[in-house]
């Protein structure tokens, strides 16, 4: 589960990728994302240009024609992406990068309370060492809604914990490593070479203790990242 990241500014973004377009308003350095709101997305255009778009962190397939928005559709289950109705579509034909700088994860204090009695929780930023941005698989989808607005949407891939973070949290976010992006933005991909990817998912993470402020997301400022170790 990963339900809050941290993402790097345009700037960061022009040192890692060469852009050829913009499509949008500039989203700005973000140190607190939560569902349902814009973050930068980097995908083929159909010219074949690598596009850098703000998309909603919660992706709306474009068969969706209930009135009310599908819940709980942030992360993606790399093991079932492939088959699930709610995903498959943008797996076989719409994947995207999703940069970060990292994420958050809450692990229980062992003993520890909250003020309602259940388990205190102690957030962690996860990154990777030597790495300032990194980025997640991710799936796109172009949605109309009623009123006839284009919405775009996104969500990330996870998987199982790398071995040094699966005492903080059972699952992560699935890293790509830089020399897969090509290969996962391709319009048109052979599953076994998307499986293959999925296989290759970087491992080298550490994470370290932060404030409970994160906890709120309309807390967002770089206070959020200090190690408080």
């Amino acid at each position: 589960m990963c339900g809050r990241y941290a993402t790097p500014d345009e700037a960061a973004l022009e040192r890692y990728w060469t852009i050829d377009r913009r499509s949008g308003n500039p989203l700005p350095e973000r140190f607190n994302v939560a569902p349902s709101t814009l973050v930068p997305v980097l995908f083929r255009a159909e010219d074949g240009a690598l596009e850098l778009s703000a998309a909603r962190w919660g992706l709306i397939p474009a068969w969706w024609t209930q009135a009310k928005l599908p819940s709980a559709t942030i992360n993606a289950r790399s093991e079932e992406v492939a088959v699930k109705p709610m995903w498959r579509q943008s797996y076989r034909r719409s994947r995207c990068l999703m940069p970060a700088r990292g994420w958050y994860e809450w692990r229980v204090r062992p003993g520890g309370e909250s003020s309602g009695g259940r388990p205190g929780k102690q957030p962690y930023f996860i990154h990777a060492t030597g790495s300032p941005v990194i980025a997640f698989a991710g799936l796109l989808a172009h949605w109309q809604a009623p009123d006839g607005a284009a919405v775009l949407s996104c969500a990330l891939l996870t998987r199982a914990a790398a071995p040094a973070i699966a005492d903080i949290h059972d699952r992560m976010p699935l890293v790509l490593s830089p020399a897969d992006y090509e290969a996962w933005l391709a319009a048109e991909q052979r599953p076994e070479v998307l499986t293959r990817l999925l296989a290759g998912a970087r491992e080298d993470f550490q994470g370290y203790p932060v404030s409970t402020r994160v906890n709120d997301p309309r807390n967002d400022f770089p206070e959020l990242l200090e190690d408080l170790s």
